[in-house]
């Protein structure tokens, strides 16, 4: 299947007007650190595995029966759209449940859902990513897609910040990124340990570490509310202008459409105008605590 670059969304599976989730089958599950897993899955149905399709940045609500349900951001790759990763970390009742599945265990699926990462601007361009924590998960399909197409944009580079070194996810696949002559990666910790030999701070005080052309760069954020903040104003203070600046925001999203209110922010809903904003389309509300 080719490799797309396109930002549109695809139209959720299970369509607008329904609430219903497709069963889909648990083929693996891989342990991140103490607290996070990817599970891997596929839809039961042979004829939807053939139709469903999602850009990089969307997300999937996933269902366990009897407990509910919770969205959670694609981190596969968009060209294998036959079995779909989440990257899933102990936070709820949705997540506890998960966490006692094993493989070849059944639950449900809607999606995709969301405007995702706007892959069309990169060409030609320098995209810097910035991730902390699980927030690495949801650019993990743009990775994996401009990777894919090294020749896509200018320069491709990673800076990812974490507590410690153990708390690190994809750490295999971050060590292979590292050893890729088509991405920069940085990685930063918290806190240290003796085995650590890489940087020790925060993730923005890896800009130090890079030059950015501002007028070509964009920039992609994904973490904690606090990173998201912090390092949208340290590019802004590096002249990069506010529309060529998207972050991915999380929100308690319930339905996926727009129609339950629950993520709503401001006058827009994280659900169907997002999860990924322009910096720009959002400055007035994004320093606001209490929205």
């Amino acid at each position: 299947m080719p490799h797309t670059l396109s930002s549109s969304r695809p139209e959720p599976i299970c369509g607008m007007d329904t609430w219903m989730p497709v069963p889909a089958r648990i083929l693996a599950i891989e342990q991140e650190n103490f607290n996070t897993w990817t599970f891997t899955t596929r839809f039961v149905a042979e004829e939807i595995r053939k139709i469903y399709r999602f850009a990089p940045g969307q997300f999937n609500m996933l269902y366990v029966p009897g407990v509910g349900e919770a969205a959670f951001s694609l981190s596969s790759d968009p060209a294998e759209p036959e079995t779909l990763a989440h990257t899933v970390r102990r936070v709820g009742s949705v997540t506890r449940a998960l966490e006692r599945f094993k493989p070849g265990g059944l639950i449900g699926l809607r999606g995709p859902f969301g405007h995702g990462w706007p892959m069309e601007l990169m060409r030609d361009r320098h995209v810097v990513i910035v991730a902390g924590g699980i927030g690495i998960a949801p650019l993990r399909p743009v990775l994996y897609t401009l990777l894919h197409n090294p020749d896509y944009c200018k320069r491709l580079v990673l800076l990812y910040g974490c507590r410690t070194p153990a708390d690190r996810v994809y750490a295999s696949e971050l060590e292979d990124w590292e050893n890729n002559d088509a991405i920069e990666v940085l990685v930063t910790v918290d806190n240290a340990d003796s085995e650590w030999n890489g940087p020790v701070g925060v993730v923005t005080n890896l800009l130090r570490r890079i030059k950015v052309d501002a007028k070509n760069t964009i920039v992609l954020v994904c973490g904690p509310k606090v990173l998201n903040r912090v390092a949208a104003w340290s590019f802004l203070q590096l002249h990069v202008p506010p529309d060529q600046v998207f972050v991915s925001l999380e929100r308690n999203m319930n339905c996926g459409f727009a129609r339950c209110g629950h993520c709503q922010l401001g006058g827009k809903f994280v659900c169907s105008d997002g999860p990924v904003f322009r910096f720009s389309d959002i400055a007035d509300i994004f320093a606001k605590e209490d929205i």
